[in-house]
């Protein structure tokens, strides 16, 4: 399926106009758990909304008027990896989630390591001034010259990999799990590549601060 799913989640909420642009853009749109008020308040209707709803307005559930799947509490996955396998379920293997980071750092890191459990699906987190999605494989990067690029290393080392158009060149390293050399990085030119030749690790690109609106 090419089509897009949006997964709105219960953490800090970005800028709506940004949240908006991605509403616009998907065919199904999740709820997990408080994020439905973020959706309530802004008037976006939501396909479904789960999780085990400990943290929503009841009120507002009730005006919104979706299907709902009630988890338990005491339950085995996050509401956030249970919106993205219900997107899975359903055949979506483009996935963008928001409202994924704020105080609880557990969740936020949980969230994160979701895009390596996760894999094979295509899974962008975003954020108003960010987004984050897993590096399996070369890549090249467009129109994103003045952005701050990280790149962090999941399951095992990245092995010979390759920076062009960065402000910080790599020509061939070895990246181990853990390194900070690569945090950081500034993207240079229009047109940037990171090649490798093993490893997957998670691309956080970042406005600089004089690029917020």
């Amino acid at each position: 399926m090419n089509e897009k799913c949006l997964i709105i989640t219960g953490g800090e909420v970005i800028d709506n106009k940004r949240l908006l642009k991605l509403v616009r853009e998907s065919s199904y749109i999740i709820c997990a758990d408080r994020g439905a008020e973020t959706a309530f308040k802004l008037s976006i209707r939501p396909d479904i909304i789960l999780g085990d709803l400990d943290s929503i307005n009841s009120e507002i559930l009730k005006k919104m008027d979706v299907r709902i799947i009630d988890y338990p509490t005491d339950k085995d996955f996050t509401d956030t990896e249970l919106a993205i396998q219900h997107a899975v379920d359903m055949g979506y293997n483009k996935i963008d989630v928001v409202n994924a980071t704020g105080n609880r750092m557990d969740h936020v890191f949980s969230t994160f390591l979701l895009l390596y459990k996760y894999d094979t699906i295509d899974i962008r987190i975003v954020g108003s001034h960010f987004e984050a999605f897993l590096l399996r494989e070369d890549l090249k990067i467009f129109h994103q010259k003045g952005r701050i690029l990280s790149i962090i290393p999941v399951g095992d080392s990245l092995e010979n990999i390759y920076l062009t158009g960065f402000k910080f060149p790599l020509m061939g390293q070895s990246v181990s799990v853990g390194d900070s050399l690569c945090v950081s990085n500034i993207i240079i030119e229009d047109e940037a590549e990171i090649k490798l030749s093993k490893g997957k690790a998670i691309i956080i690109i970042t406005d600089q601060e004089e690029q917020y609106d």
